[in-house]
């Protein structure tokens, strides 16, 4: 899976001309984090073949930087969801004051950090390229991931709160992304992009109420909260009522499903 390799390369190289840009540094944002994501799902399908060592730093690396532009993500995001639940003008300003705030810290100091460290990971990168995962790593990475994402659904079911959904939607998408990249045929990828879709959408709401219970008492919010518990609650439902059909096969028989579709087998 040479191609595979170079693919995660060229993607990673291309974050640092990405997050530089002058123009819609929203979007930017935005794609950097997912490009993100899709690196850290191919880590994990490498993790065999670059070793234990250099995963955990890799993974790490990615997370912190990912980490650096969650505010500004979450900033822009909070706006558009807030629109979307028929908040009123003067709830969108405060919104909007607070993502020009949140931005302007962005443009002084985390940018220039964001760039440091994807050009400290592109360095270190050749290594990994260079221990380009083989169909057994691939497999292996595959029904670890499926297995946690699993684990994380059971949790979620039992114990549906913020942070369990929030777990569950990282290994969904990680598995999304990990069947894109191996070019799994639709009918297997589309079930797992309308489940990241939904964890999306119900972490955008979380992250809303989050700040909506915060400024309870300023007016407006409180409206809005209660409009986002709604919505949440709608995309918490249709999850799980994904993730039972999509979690329900042994990771092993996931895995050899998978590298049937995708020819490792």
């Amino acid at each position: 899976m040479n191609d595979l390799a170079a693919v995660e390369l060229e993607r990673l190289e291309s974050l640092a001309t990405l997050i530089a840009t002058t123009g819609d540094i929203d979007d930017a944002v935005h794609r950097t984090r997912t490009g993100i994501k899709r690196l850290r799902a191919y880590l994990r399908l490498a993790r065999r073949s670059i070793g234990t060592n250099t995963y955990r730093t890799e993974n790490a690396a990615l997370r912190d930087t990912a980490r650096l532009l969650a505010p500004a993500r979450d900033a822009f995001v909070i706006i558009e969801t807030a629109r979307d639940l028929g908040a009123d003008d003067a709830t969108l300003a405060v919104l909007i004051s607070d993502h020009a705030q949140v931005m302007s810290g962005f443009e002084r100091t985390i940018r220039t950090e964001v760039l440091d460290r994807i050009g400290a990971i592109v360095s270190r990168w050749q290594y990994v390229m260079g221990q380009s995962p083989g169909p057994k790593s691939i497999g292996s990475g595959l029904e670890r991931t499926y297995r946690k994402g699993q684990m994380e659904f059971e949790t979620a079911r039992s114990a549906p709160d913020a942070a369990a959904f929030h777990r569950w939607r990282r290994r969904a998408k990680y598995l999304r992304y990990q069947l894109e990249a191996l070019h799994a045929p639709e009918p297997v990828v589309g079930p797992f992009r309308t489940l990241g879709d939904n964890l999306g959408s119900e972490h955008d709401q979380t992250v809303l109420i989050e700040v909506a219970e915060h400024r309870s008492g300023e007016p407006g919010f409180s409206a809005i909260a209660r409009r986002s518990r709604l919505r949440r609650d709608e995309f918490r439902s249709k999850a799980l009522s994904d993730g039972s059909g999509i979690f329900s096969h042994q990771p092993e028989s996931f895995r050899h499903t998978i590298e049937a579709a995708v020819g490792l087998r």
